[in-house]
């Protein structure tokens, strides 16, 4: 798909109900320490820079020569420009979706990286992933071992976030391998 020569760029809840509870934000270091491997730079680039653009305006209408260049990708659009190709990484990958020939929906939370994506990435990379993940599994325990004071709305959202933090914390001790020095064991 050719990129429009204007985009409009829209902040969208990722699909997946336990990414949306449990997932990264788009200026989190996690997006740029555990994805860059395997999106690529510019594709991380973009995807922090909607997360920018958003504070000015929502949505973001940008012209795609003029974002590209900033990106040092050039100010071609074609389909076969290094900009559309970082766009169709992003969708490909499942970090967006074409809403419309010249909108695309960028999902404001960040998945963790899956077992094979760990297996793609370089050492320093899975560690900052292990640290991210504990850190957000301790986050969301927290958030969800809270005592609140009455029953409200709010405690069926905490019993989720219990139950996200007790399937990450499975994910993270049963698929996370050691690695050492560029071995796996």
């Amino acid at each position: 798909m050719e990129t429009p020569s204007s985009l409009e760029i829209h902040p969208a809840a990722h699909p997946s109900l336990e990414v949306r509870r449990a997932g990264f934000t788009l200026d989190h270091p996690y997006l740029e320490h555990c994805w860059t491997p395997i999106l690529g730079p510019s594709s991380v680039l973009l995807l922090r820079r909607a997360a920018e653009l958003w504070r000015d305006e929502m949505p973001a209408v940008i012209d795609t020569a003029e974002l590209s260049g900033q990106f040092g990708l050039g100010r071609s659009a074609g389909s076969r420009s290094p900009f559309s190709r970082t766009v169709a990484r992003i969708v490909r990958f499942r970090f967006a979706e074409w809403s419309g020939p010249d909108s695309l929906d960028i999902y404001t939370e960040v998945r963790p990286l899956r077992e094979r994506d760990l297996e793609r990435v370089p050492d320093w990379c899975a560690a900052r992933h292990d640290e991210h993940l504990t850190n957000q599994i301790e986050a969301l325990s927290t958030q969800s071992h809270g005592v609140p004071t009455a029953p409200s709305a709010s405690d069926e959202a905490l019993d989720d976030a219990a139950q996200m933090a007790q399937r990450l914390e499975e994910f993270a001790n049963a698929q996370m391998p050691t690695r050492t020095l560029g071995r796996t064991r």
